[in-house]
């Protein structure tokens, strides 16, 4: 897979991106090929970033999947190319940990672990809704823990990943961590406030855009165009209309405007855009999912 192209996040509330190289956390780009790499839940966000870990330079033989019965480890290391092996093995000498099992089950996990977990490995936590502090809290003193919020397009290298840094986490650990995401589309250092926000913007939009999508083609079926022909353009048109905001770094609005002619069927369509509240619908699926990851966290 490419090289993802060095992107900017702004106007989230603050929050600045990371190009996807590693090279901007440190001096020179980590070596990954050497890291073993234990995966505790490679699921249905685990097994992303597996494949993003890969794709960046991870050895398939030491990046080591541990999920819930040996028979599905074996079944997601076969279909991501790494490998299945019991627990305490995986974890003897990992350098990275990645927790990748569901919210209420990672507190009661790590104290199972916070034996086995080497004293240097840094621990990755997927779960959305458990503070850096309770995950440091759960862990031995000066262990060195990030969150990592992926969505799910990672999975094909045109993800977002917003990564919150732990108290004692090394400019190298951090780094290498970048480094272990650089395939993933984006990755972004955010504080945990900001997680809600991120939440909201492109942890919880995939499923929106799809249904966008969806309604989208199923209204130029509607209108007579096969639905094969009609799922070709618009998912074109809008991985184009994306890739022009990123590639030029036009503001929306400017771009909108520029691609409307006055009395067209772009303005007729925009004006029906606003009298249905398309707009305000939007924004308020964005306020629901933020303050939906607020209520998970207890904030």
């Amino acid at each position: 897979m490419k090289a993802a192209p060095a992107r900017t996040l702004v106007g989230m509330n603050g929050i600045t991106s990371q190009p996807a190289d590693p090279t901007t956390a440190g001096s020179a780009t980590p070596d990954l090929s050497s890291l073993h790499i234990a995966v505790i839940g490679a699921g249905n966000m685990g097994g992303p970033v597996v494949r993003t870990f890969l794709d960046a330079g991870a050895a398939p033989t030491n990046v080591h999947i541990v999920n819930s019965t040996p028979a599905s480890s074996q079944r997601a290391a076969a279909e991501l190319g790494a490998q299945a092996t019991p627990r305490e093995q995986a974890l003897s000498g990992a350098d990275v940990v990645v927790l990748g099992v569901k919210p209420y089950q990672i507190l009661d996990l790590l104290a199972e672990l916070r034996a086995q977990i080497p004293a240097d490995a840094v621990v990755i936590s997927l779960a959305a809704g458990t503070t850096l502090e309770a995950l440091e809290q759960a862990l031995p003193d000066g262990q060195p823990v990030l969150r990592a919020m992926p969505n799910t397009p990672i999975a094909v290298g045109e993800g977002a990943v917003g990564l919150m840094r732990g108290t004692t986490v090394s400019d190298e650990a951090h780094a290498r961590v970048h480094a272990l995401f650089s395939r993933a589309g984006v990755a972004v250092d955010i504080t945990e406030d900001q997680v809600h926000a991120f939440i909201a913007a492109a942890g919880s939009m995939p499923a929106l855009e799809y249904a966008l999508i969806e309604s989208m083609i199923d209204e130029s079926v509607r209108q007579g165009l096969a639905r094969d022909l009609a799922a070709t353009l618009v998912q074109q048109t809008v991985r184009g209309a994306a890739t022009v905001l990123q590639e030029t770094g036009v503001h929306a609005a400017i771009a909108r405007n520029s691609a409307t002619s006055p009395a067209g069927t772009t303005a007729e369509a925009l004006a029906e855009f606003d009298r249905h509240g398309v707009r305000a619908g939007i924004a308020a699926s964005m306020a629901a999912a933020e303050e939906r990851s607020r209520a998970m966290s207890g904030d």
